[in-house]
């Protein structure tokens, strides 16, 4: 859910406090059609209100947290041309920086979506103006004093994607976010443009049947490739897990020889943060009786299950 410089340019106009319609479309020089657009926009995002009163309307920031964080950022930042750094792609990279700071370049690109190309203007212009610094081996952070935008960029992404969930499916459950990914819960059975099954919705797919009530959707921002990897990866980041789901991860780490490219899962791992959970499963069948963590069968278990195609 991103913002055009012309919805930065009415938030900027009520930032301090209610102000009529006519206010607004004169600070921003948009006639009424246009102004009607960008408020019913900024509305569905959960920023602005827009009050009747008599012939004329109010129009204020909303009351909800990532409009109270706006507020005290243009506040604080009055002196900044912010129009320039929370829209279009400059809010997408610092979306994606906020969710995971200390990101290089290519990590960047893939979670803002966007290219290499404008990913390469927006970083020169965003550290001009002094909200980005790169650190050593090449990675990207903003700078502590723009912590206030930090704030803002996660609370807008929380409420955007909780926004897509229900719109996907009005009993979606978000199990699992960050910034604009994000995996969802939900007894909807069929995939749409933006949500595409994974995790335990797909262990069938690949030799490890599962039978849920439920159905896992995973909403990337850019592309995704949907294999056996990344299946595994994400079935990992649902928590909790029960002995059964954790199982099925076991047989379906098995049947598909996983552990024969260690070094590819370690990578895909450690861009969700999952290194912990692989060195588990890699302990675990290194060692089963000593490296079983809880909530793991015992090896005789789970191979009576891989011998018998156990569901």
């Amino acid at each position: 859910m991103g913002l055009s410089p012309k919805e930065m340019s009415v938030l900027t106009s009520i930032r301090e406090a209610g102000r009529t319609r006519k206010e607004v479309a004169r600070d921003v020089g948009a006639p009424p059609p246009e102004l009607t657009r960008l408020l019913k926009s900024l509305e569905s995002k959960g920023l602005v209100t827009v009050r009747k009163s008599g012939i004329s309307s109010t129009v204020a920031l909303s009351d909800l947290k990532h409009a109270t964080l706006l507020r005290r950022t243009l506040n604080e930042f009055s002196h900044m041309k912010l129009e320039r750094i929370l829209s279009l792609a400059s809010l997408d990279v610092l979306s994606s920086l906020a969710a995971s700071p200390g990101s290089n370049r290519d990590a960047l690109a893939s979670s803002a979506g966007v290219s290499p190309r404008t990913l390469q203007t927006t970083l020169k212009k965003l550290m001009e103006l002094g909200v980005v610094r790169k650190r050593s081996r090449g990675v990207y952070e903003i700078s502590n004093r723009f912590d206030l935008i930090v704030d803002f960029a996660r609370e807008l992404d929380e409420y955007s994607n909780q926004r897509m969930a229900r719109e996907f499916s009005p009993d979606a459950q978000i199990v699992w976010q960050r910034g604009r990914d994000f995996i969802v819960r939900t007894k909807r059975d069929e995939e749409d443009a933006d949500f595409e099954l994974t995790a335990f919705s797909l262990f069938e797919d690949y030799g490890s049947p599962l039978f849920v009530d439920q159905h896992y959707y995973y909403h990337p921002v850019g592309g995704w490739r949907r294999t056996v990897d990344e299946v595994l990866l994400q079935s990992l980041l649902i928590r909790p897990r029960t002995a059964r789901e954790n199982t099925a991860i076991l047989m379906l780490w098995e049947r598909n020889r996983l552990g024969r490219d260690i070094d590819r899962l370690r990578s895909g791992a450690k861009r969700y943060g999952l290194e912990n959970e692989l060195s588990a499963i890699v302990a675990y069948f290194e060692d089963p009786e000593k490296n079983r963590r809880s909530g793991f069968p015992r090896i005789s278990e789970l191979r009576e299950k891989l011998r018998g195609g156990s569901r």
